[in-house]
Order: C-alpha cells, then sequence, then structure tokens
C-alpha cells in the first residue's frame, strides 16, 4: 500500500485545474463537482467492501485523493462564489 501524502493531492489539484481551467462562480454547481467525486470515492470503497475484484485499496486512494482536491479547489474558490441566488427561491409558495 504507498501511503498518502499531501504532495498527492497537489498533484492531483494541478491536474485536475489544467484539465478543466475553469469553475463555476456558483457554490451549488461548484459542489455538484466535489459531489461526484465523493460519490465515485464511495462507489470504489462498496466494491472494494463488498464486491471484491471490482475494485482496489489503489482504487479507493485514488478517489479519496482527487475527492480531497476538488474539497480544496472548492474552498480555494469560496470568495468569488455568488450566495445570493439567482431569484428562483423565493420562499414558501
Amino acid at each position: 500500500m504507498k501511503p498518502y501524502t499531501q504532495a498527492d493531492i497537489a498533484d492531483e489539484l494541478d491536474r485536475a485545474m489544467v484539465k478543466f481551467p475553469t469553475w463555476p462562480t456558483d457554490p451549488f454547481h461548484a459542489l455538484g463537482i466535489l459531489g461526484e467525486e465523493y460519490g465515485e470515492l464511495i462507489k470504489a470503497v462498496v466494491e472494494f467492501t463488498y464486491e471484491p475484484g471490482k475494485s482496489s485499496f489503489d482504487d479507493v486512494r485514488k478517489e479519496a485523493i482527487q475527492t480531497a482536491a476538488m474539497a480544496i479547489r472548492w474552498l480555494e474558490n469560496i470568495d468569488r462564489y455568488s450566495f445570493n441566488g439567482d431569484g428562483t427561491h423565493r420562499g414558501n409558495i
């Protein structure tokens, strides 16, 4: 088992920023990206735990690193998000 390092997360973050240079300014769309990575982590853990051969410890580790990188990217952009909404939610209807 390869140990985790913070450099792994930094490398993944750099790779993702090159591959996908734009990032949403809407916090919910940005969370969708983070959520997609978290969903892949859940899938890898479920498969590794309950479906031997479908996933591996390395798959789980890779997905955890990608999830961590997107969480950092979300946080690094927090000052750019528009938390004002777009006017579509007006409370009780």
